[in-house]
């Protein structure tokens, strides 16, 4: 899958923003992330582009993992 995320946890401090969070895009598809205020939305898709490194899991996309830089 071009964009995967998989076990993606995030932490602020004792806050778990992203919790195990998995999922995989293929390409053309749409998609959408529904949530409460708070549920980690926005920090997942920081995750996703690169603004913030996540504490563990994969970030992937085409091949490229955003987790390490390789």
């Amino acid at each position: 899958m071009p964009v995967r995320l998989e076990n993606c946890i995030k932490r602020y401090g004792e806050t778990v923003a992203v919790d195990n969070v998995s999922f995989g895009l293929d390409y053309g598809e749409c998609f959408a992330l529904l949530g409460v205020s708070g549920a980690g939305k926005t920090t997942c898709f920081k995750c996703l582009t690169g603004v913030v490194k996540p504490d563990g899991g994969d970030v992937s996309i085409n091949g490229f993992d955003i987790t390490n830089g390789s």
